[in-house]
């Protein structure tokens, strides 16, 4: 018996260290597994997110605070229903086979069989714990697109609370809207939390009754050993028979009982059903597509051609109805008009960020359906009324404009394009590294009248044979504002590209070779600042109220 007794304590010692050697192995394994398919899953979600059309970004779920986190967060859940889900499949699989097979081998068939009978009951129960935890199929199908449920939505809502206000504290402390914000932050936080209990009191429950099944079954298989034993169908040695299941079981409980952990298992399910269905969506503009006609030259012609046109998230309001517009190539038309009367709509169609439901935006003759996407954005130089600048030096924010397929920029064409915006003075005089200088996040070191300036430049290391100034000057100060002016004016004085020019202020398109005046969809009027005058024309009026 002390022989025996200490071969089985080796033997124990043993297996403990072989589960010790296999544990960090497993870990490991599926730790670095788990980590790579991450690192795989963010980058070809970064990759499907870049390739989107701009209506995709229109969408209140897809703003730019929940896709961060999406990415951020979520898609590590992803390897919940991977690794770690195959990594417990293994461990049960192992586990409750190999206590079959040594109940075969050691004990008794009988008993075996049994064994084998009880598990679908156990199966069972640990299937529709891992259906209510997860939420049910038909709830992760309606998931497809966006995270349907209810705890998602609430969650993201307050990580978008959580996003507008730190993103735009000045405004909230301007206006007093802390107590507002806290408030909307707890009643989704309060949300999440009443999901959270209910899970946490369906999760405890079916975790009793796996429990108390395993209970169950460990009672039957005793009472059914007792009966076989007084039977005597378990021969000589029906103490051992009758006894050593029960001891195998218990080592089964381990693997059997973490099947039933499956709390993430939702989340996860729902992280990858979005994840997947962000990799199968086809945008409708592919911004990384190498499809399309690439012409040798441009000349800079533009014609739009009975456009119409709704934004995909408000079809049922047209911005676009039958608007017609020609430019030739060299000439700087004006567009203005009221608030809302599609000025800026022309913009966004002529760089196809989207395209019309109707009519055709033409270049060189040619419409720009037919023509490259990246190809056809490298003609065009386009500066905003709000200039984005990222966060690196002056010489990268300049350089950046310049297509990718031309190589990169050189310190002289960099400054060529300073100097034209008028910027290399302040670049050089006023910032401490010149073009090294950092602009900081979003350009905060810099002032709007010298952000703009930089964004000008952007557009021109580009050399872009069509320059579109979206209300360039809107958001400065008069300084500022006179600086920027005279730059954009020397522009289109020397450089002979066709520009696009959308102005808030009449007095700075007074120069334009054409105006063109949009009211209500439409161009309703066509000249120079005198002939609409002299036509006591809607421009009449609005150079009057200005």
């Amino acid at each position: 018996m002390r022989n025996d007794a200490a071969i089985w304590a080796a033997v124990f010692g043993g297996m403990a260290g072989a589960m010790t050697a296999l544990f960090l192995c497993s870990g490991y394994l599926n730790g670095l597994a788990g980590s790579s398919l991450t690192a795989k899953l963010r980058a070809q979600g970064m990759g499907a997110l870049v390739r989107q059309d701009m209506g995709f970004f229109d969408i209140e779920s897809n703003s730019a605070m929940e896709l961060t986190a999406f990415l951020a967060e979520k898609v590590d859940k992803v390897k919940t229903i991977t690794t770690e889900q195959l990594d417990l499949v293994a461990q049960l699989i192992g586990g409750v086979g190999s206590c079959i097979l040594i109940i075969f081998v050691f004990c008794s068939w009988q008993i075996a069989l049994a064994l084998m009978g009880c598990m679908p009951i156990f199966g069972v129960v640990i299937g529709m714990q891992a259906a209510f935890m997860s939420g049910g199929i038909e709830e992760n199908n309606k998931a497809k697109g966006k995270d349907s449920s209810k705890r998602g939505a609430a969650e993201a809502s307050a990580n978008r609370i959580v996003g507008e206000c730190v993103t735009g504290i000045r405004t909230v402390a301007s206006f007093n809207l802390e107590q507002r914000f806290f408030d909307g932050f707890m009643r989704s936080s309060a949300e999440v939390a009443a999901m959270a209990h209910k899970d946490a009191v369906v999760g405890g429950f079916f975790n009793g009754l796996s429990a108390a099944m395993f209970i169950a079954m460990m009672g039957f298989i005793f009472w059914y050993a007792v009966w076989l034993s007084n039977a005597g169908a378990l021969g000589d040695d029906p103490l051992r028979k009758a006894f050593a299941p029960f001891l195998v079981l218990v080592g089964a409980m381990v693997p059997m009982m973490k099947a039933s952990a499956l709390a993430d298992l939702k989340n996860a399910t729902i992280s990858a059903v979005r994840l997947f269905s962000l990799f199968d969506r086809v945008p409708a503009i592919d911004n990384v597509s190498t499809d399309g006609v690439r012409p040798s030259s441009v000349r800079g012609d533009i014609e739009l051609r009975d456009v119409v046109f709704a934004y995909p998230t408000a079809l049922d309001t047209p911005v676009c109805k039958n608007y017609s517009l020609s430019i030739g190539a060299g000439q700087t038309v004006a567009l203005c008009g009221p608030s809302g009367s599609g000025k800026s709509t022309i913009i966004q169609l002529l760089e196809r960020f989207y395209d019309p439901q109707g009519g055709a935006v033409l270049l060189d003759g040619v419409d720009i359906k037919t023509l490259n996407v990246r190809w056809l954005r490298a003609q065009m130089g386009l500066v905003g009324q709000e200039p984005v600048l990222f966060q690196g030096s002056v010489a990268m924010n300049i350089g950046v404009g310049k297509p990718m397929e031309k190589g990169a920029a050189t310190q002289e064409e960099i400054e060529a394009a300073a100097k034209m915006a008028n910027a290399h003075g302040f670049v050089t005089q006023d910032l401490p590294e010149g073009y090294e200088s950092q602009v900081g996040l979003k350009g905060g070191r810099l002032s709007g009248g010298q952000k703009q300036r930089i964004a000008i430049a952007r557009a021109l290391v580009r050399m872009p044979s069509v320059l579109l100034l979206d209300e360039a000057t809107s958001a400065l100060d008069n300084e500022s504002e006179r600086i920027v002016q005279a730059a954009l004016d020397e522009i289109m004085a020397q450089q002979q590209r066709t520009t696009v020019v959308i102005a808030h202020r009449l007095s700075t398109i007074r120069n334009a070779g054409k105006i063109a005046v949009v009211n209500d969809g439409k161009i309703i009027e066509e000249g120079t600042h005198d002939e609409l005058l002299a036509n006591y024309s809607l421009y009449a009026n609005l150079v009057m109220a200005s």
